[in-house]
């Protein structure tokens, strides 16, 4: 299985508890197969589980090792396409779902965290504002249309102009868009968290367990060879498997490979003049994004390139560390921040900018959660919700219509 991310890694320093799952080692038999033990995977076994839908999972390397420990945890209601921008493109109301969808995501990431909280340990969620500023004044209008268009929707959301960003950050931009409700998140240890939760369950956990074929029985039923040794019998599979596009069972990607760079920051003595902890980001493409840590720190990332590769070139990262701490000590003079750690990772960009959630087009009973884009964590949660009604086959309408718009027959567009 190949690496999605090369550095030093900052997440999994806050791990408690156990952290190893056995290797599969007996043929099984199940309703729902899912392969992939990061974000999406979890989640919707989580979500399985709620209703009582057996399970089991497995993963071909670490649970929580891959994706989990590239994300900086920025949990937003917007995608990196905006709604107004999104509504041109696929049509206003099922831009409008969409945007909603994602917003009722990230309360149901919190409702899971607070319950992950009582029963087996802390996620480090906190709920926070983002700000996303102009990065140059042809940037104002756009910024004013999406404030108009979250607001026809009741997305929470205000304007600030430069007068308000003045008084409450140490930098001056002209405009600035602030939605509220979204959070951050240590994903790596959410993932561990809920795969605790579940294994205390009696839910099957297996890393180390590789997917190495699948065939269809004449009634229906799949045969899974696990690790070329043992069979799993499942009558879905759940493919969760994230960038390891290796492992899937489609001919083609309709997306975009792009390398993305993220610097964690030694503790910083003083992080007030940080207003609330707000998520930070811009409007300028690729866009530079920023956040605070529980340990006062801050992570930054962006200078995102269109590559398939991940950067080992030493001389190669120090210059786009160097880079990304000069545009965080632009923004905040005071802090001369250094770096802790950093890492560089690639992730998928569709070409629209949904995620793929849904049924192969040729097979109804093969399910895909690819979460790909910025918001990866939010998509998850999306596929991970839908994936109930796809078992049950009781999809409600706006349930149907979500999976309409997200659906892989978009692959041969």
């Amino acid at each position: 299985m190949k690496e999605l991310h090369t550095g030093a890694n900052y997440w999994n320093t806050y791990t408690t508890g156990d952290t190893e799952w056995p290797t599969l080692r007996e043929s099984l038999r199940t309703k729902v197969l899912i392969i992939g033990g990061g974000m999406s995977g979890l989640l919707t076994a989580f979500k399985l589980h709620e209703q009582n839908i057996e399970c089991v999972l497995v993963e071909g390397k670490e649970i929580s090792e891959g994706s989990s420990l590239a994300s900086t945890g920025l949990l937003q209601y917007c995608s990196d396409l905006m709604l107004h921008e999104l509504r041109k493109m696929i049509g206003r109301q099922e831009a409008d779902l969409f945007y909603r969808s994602c917003f009722r995501a990230i309360d149901e990431v919190r409702r899971i965290a607070s319950l992950l909280q009582q029963e087996v340990g802390d996620c480090q969620l906190q709920s926070r504002s983002s700000m996303q500023y102009c990065s140059d004044l042809k940037d104002i209008d756009k910024l004013q249309k999406e404030y108009e268009a979250l607001s026809s929707i009741d997305l929470p959301c205000e304007l600030w102009d430069q007068y308000i960003i003045e008084q409450h950050f140490p930098f001056s931009k002209r405009l600035a868009l602030v939605t509220h409700q979204d959070a951050e998140i240590n994903q790596h240890l959410f993932v561990i968290r809920l795969a605790q939760y579940l294994s205390q369950r009696g839910i099957k956990l297996f890393e180390h367990s590789r997917a190495s074929s699948i065939r269809q029985h004449n009634k229906g039923a799949f045969s899974v060879l696990i690790n070329d040794q043992y069979t799993i019998e499942a009558e879905y599979i759940i493919h969760a498997v994230g960038y390891h596009s290796e492992q899937l069972q489609l001919t083609e990607l309709n997306v975009k490979s792009n390398r993305s760079y993220v610097v964690v920051t030694e503790p910083i003595a003083d992080l007030s003049s940080w207003y609330n902890g707000m998520l930070l980001w811009e409007t300028a493409r690729p866009y530079l994004y920023a956040r605070t840590t529980p340990d006062s720190r801050v992570i930054i990332g962006g200078l995102d390139e269109t590559s398939s590769k991940l950067d080992r070139d030493k001389p190669s990262n120090n210059r786009h560390i160097d880079r990304l701490l000069a545009k965080l000590n632009e923004l905040f003079p005071s802090f001369h921040a250094a770096a802790y750690q950093s890492w560089n990772a690639y992730f998928y960009e569709p070409q629209d900018g949904l995620p793929y959630i849904g049924l192969d087009p040729s097979n109804s009973k093969h399910v895909y959660i690819l979460g790909y884009g910025g918001n990866g964590t939010i998509y998850s949660m999306l596929g991970a919700m839908l994936a109930v009604p796809i078992v049950l086959g009781n999809e409600n309408t706006a349930e149907h219509e979500l999976l309409s718009m997200l659906s892989l027959s978009r692959l041969s567009r």
